[in-house]
């Protein structure tokens, strides 16, 4: 019996003691176009509820999930954020949406007065109707200002960026991290210079820039670009890029990654830049950056293979084998061309499907494309791709009377270097109006 009293009192004292306003009281907003919007909760954490949950509910998303299974209880999911990045989680409510039920209807940026915001992923988050039939939807934000004293919240009207300003919330920040309890990273010397065996990498250049995806001037989008010179065996090289940013950190917690990006080289320095969230930019990040080589391989580790057909609707090519570095790959398709909105001028697209099995270790592995020619004698090299590590989709622009390809292949390692520098935050100089 006592057992079975402890239960309730459990959820009781959960749903009295659970996330919510954290301190602040409930905030709402009139729109312009007459909806209501409020603020009803922001969570900090590894683990948030949704407060339109029944709290028995709640406090049951806590026992194993073999439990839930064995009872079939029907219950919410676990809004866990992981171990390692405490996130935030903000709570909107609005009198009426036009989307359609169980889609997010806003963006939610995150920042602080020294313009460093970031912005909601929206994975695993709800989106339903309160009781009353009010729309509601959950954002988790795992990269924010953690050292600001107060937070801005900014709603726009859509969740994919470059949208409208609706309102910006104030509030106090509930992971404050107080001044002097937890010292930034240290650093590298400036230029930061890092290696991996003989590669070497100076990073040149280190950037965080407002960039709007529409002329939006209340928009809250980031770019972030880092530019290196490199060296290999002690004489500089162009053979690599600088492929990826697998990862940003920095001391106060914030995690984040290189996604949305693009890479290259211009101005003689290799550059990649990306436009997913960068973390606050008023202390050192922590990055791991992935570089991959492009060009400069032992004629033994290229396959050349030449007169791959470039194939018509129906048509089957014929098996393409290689082995590098004791791994088999194949030529699975070249083509059928592709024409309408892909066809520029006297060029046509053309797609390879490469494929490898398996990999040598357990590093990462990159198909490369050393240089691809078409049948008329155009260098059409490129690394456009698609899939995944052990199948590729390149595309290429070849000439529309092209019948056939040649292609040296590569199949390389990659290298990681880490680096612990400031970022530069660039503000572009505001527009005569």
């Amino acid at each position: 019996m006592a057992a079975l009293l402890l239960v309730p009192l459990m959820g009781v004292l959960f749903w009295l003691s659970r996330p919510g306003t954290l301190g602040f009281p409930m905030q709402e907003a009139r729109l312009t176009n007459g909806m209501v919007l409020r603020l009803i909760s922001v969570q900090y954490g590894n683990y948030h509820v949704d407060p339109f949950t029944p709290p028995w509910k709640q406090w049951l998303t806590r026992i194993p999930p073999s439990w839930s299974r064995r009872l079939k209880l029907n219950l919410p999911a676990n809004l866990g954020a992981g171990p390692t990045n405490q996130s935030l989680s903000v709570w909107l409510t609005v009198s009426k949406v036009t989307t359609a039920t169980g889609q997010q209807s806003f963006g939610v940026r995150v920042g602080n007065d020294q313009d460093d915001f970031a912005g909601s992923n929206g994975s695993l988050f709800p989106v339903g109707k309160t009781p009353d039939g009010i729309h509601y939807e959950g954002h988790r934000l795992g990269i924010f200002p953690r050292r600001s004293p107060e937070l801005r919240l900014r709603i726009y009207d859509t969740p994919w960026g470059g949208g409208k300003l609706l309102h910006e919330f104030r509030i106090p920040n509930p992971a404050l991290i107080p001044p002097g309890t937890l010292t930034p990273w240290v650093a590298q010397a400036s230029p930061p210079t890092s290696s991996d065996g003989d590669l070497k990498a100076r990073l040149e250049s280190f950037t965080v820039t407002p960039e709007p995806r529409t002329p939006n001037p209340d928009s809250a989008e980031r770019k972030t670009r880092l530019e290196f010179t490199l060296q290999q065996g002690g004489q500089p090289t162009t053979n690599w890029v600088a492929y990826h940013v697998d990862s940003a950190s920095d001391a106060t917690g914030n995690l984040g990654d290189g996604n949305n990006w693009n890479h290259g080289w211009a101005k003689d320095r290799a550059f990649v830049e990306f436009s997913h969230w960068p973390l606050p930019a008023g202390e050192p990040w922590k990055l791991g950056v992935e570089f991959c080589q492009r060009s400069g391989f032992p004629t033994n580790e290229v396959w050349e293979v030449r007169n791959v057909p470039i194939q018509k609707p129906g048509e089957t090519l014929p098996l393409l084998t290689h082995e590098l570095h004791g791994k088999p790959l194949t030529i699975v398709r070249l083509g059928p061309p592709k024409w309408g909105s892909s066809e520029y001028g006297d060029t046509r697209q053309v797609t390879l499907d490469l494929k490898v099995n398996g990999k040598p270790d357990d590093r990462r592995w990159h198909l490369t494309i050393v240089q691809a020619l078409d049948s008329t004698g155009r260098d059409v090299t490129a690394n456009s791709w698609g899939g995944s590590d052990d199948q590729r989709d390149f595309t290429f622009q070849v000439s529309t009377n092209a019948v056939s390809m040649d292609f040296w292949i590569a199949y390389a390692p990659r290298r990681m270097i880490e680096f612990i520098a400031q970022p530069t935050l660039v503000t572009p100089p505001t527009p005569a109006r």
